[in-house]
């Protein structure tokens, strides 16, 4: 009987090694390829060209479950690598305002652009922020592409508290938000050192 006991016991521990182990061992490659795409600038254009065809909207189609798929997911980045509450607008009367957030420093208006690379962004998205901004006495905007901005848009958007990201800087908030949200696994799941 104590043999069988003793035997269960050592069974039952070297299964916790392998698990623990093997545990171990996909959580450093999930930390080494998180460290590949962050450090590789071809991956990043990859990722970013990626996030257009991912989001982008057909004439003949809207997205099946949520046509704002594209504002809730820079929302979300938004929301974990800035620390501010967002909320997502209806795609109808928002007077071109897709994300509100608000922070300790007050209320932040953005909108966002789905666009590929042949379509820059020009100084509309940016103007009807900085609009919306002075009526409901927001504190700052910013406009997110896929894509980038024109020259004249980067200069109207100078001395307005607008930030402009664009794909690539769009990019690197999300993998500042994926690298957080690892972070917060570990420690509601911490690996347990042997």
């Amino acid at each position: 009987m104590t043999v069988l006991f003793s035997l269960s016991i050592i069974a039952i521990c070297y299964i916790l090694y392998l698990y623990y182990n093997q545990k171990r061992m996909l959580e450093n490659y999930h930390s080494n390829a998180l460290d590949a795409f962050s450090s590789h600038e071809d991956m990043k254009e990859t990722l970013r060209i990626g996030l257009y065809n991912r989001f982008k909207r057909e004439l003949e189609q809207e997205k099946d479950n949520d046509p704002l798929m594209f504002e809730h997911f820079v929302a979300d980045i938004l929301t974990t690598v800035r620390g501010g509450n967002t909320y997502v607008t209806k795609s109808s009367g928002d007077f071109g305002v897709d994300i509100e957030e608000q922070t300790e420093n007050g209320l932040y208006l953005g909108q966002v652009k789905c666009y590929n690379d042949m379509n820059l962004v020009g100084f509309g998205p940016i103007a009807i922020i900085h609009s919306q901004m002075v009526k409901q006495g927001a504190v700052g905007g910013y406009v997110v592409t896929t894509s980038d901005f024109t020259s004249n848009a980067r200069i109207y958007a100078e001395g307005l508290n607008i930030d402009l990201i664009n794909g690539r800087q769009l990019v690197e908030l999300w993998l500042e938000h994926l690298e957080t949200k690892r972070e917060e696994v570990e420690v509601l799941n911490p690996i347990p050192q042997m």
